[in-house]
């Protein structure tokens, strides 16, 4: 089994980085974990190069995510909700996608991602400013062949309580990883 984990978090050791190790603990198979902070990955140019040849002509670290996201079986978007809405710099990782989008649309290409399934990891500091993000990251998963989402983490009040002391937060980690060791026949 094979998880690409989309981490738009600055934080090495912050909230959502705690719930992404909360998922991991328990979770079989391969993970690799992306982030859009310290991983060299640069914003869609729209240089258009999609729309006629497959791949992305930036050369940065982002050529190594593509083959990965083409083959595995789970994909964990997992953010913290910044004026309600995903990281910005997981929207610029995200932008890189375009290439799946031109491949389809201008292409007129099937779309060479494996279905996967899909984990969400939403952390915010008060409760109701996640559901743009929710928005958001589910048309993610639609352009990554990761619908539906099959789990949801959230830890939406870390102003008061970190995500390290929620522990309805800690408890949906763990369990949407055993569902998908379960779903993948790993235990």
């Amino acid at each position: 089994m094979k998880t690409l984990i989309l981490n738009g978090s600055p934080k090495r050791k912050g909230n959502t980085v705690t719930l992404i190790e909360a998922f991991t603990k328990h979770l079989s198979g391969d993970v690799r974990v992306v982030s859009s902070h310290f991983d060299n990955i640069s914003p869609c140019l729209d240089c258009r190069y999609c729309w006629d040849n497959p791949g992305c002509i930036i050369n940065d670290d982002m050529q190594n995510v593509y083959p990965y996201l083409e083959t595995c079986d789970n994909l964990v978007i997992a953010s913290p909700i910044w004026f309600s809405e995903l990281s910005g710099p997981l929207l610029t990782l995200a932008s890189r996608i375009q290439t799946y989008f031109a491949a389809r649309l201008f292409r007129n290409e099937l779309n060479r991602i494996k279905h996967k399934n899909g984990i969400l990891i939403l952390v915010g500091a008060e409760n109701g400013t996640e559901k743009k993000a929710i928005t958001t990251a589910y048309t993610l998963f639609k352009h990554m062949n990761a619908l539906p989402c099959i789990a949801s983490v959230f830890s939406l009040n870390t102003n008061h309580i970190p995500a390290a002391d929620d522990l309805s937060a800690l408890d949906a980690a763990r369990n949407a990883a055993l569902l998908l060791n379960q779903l993948l026949g790993d235990s």
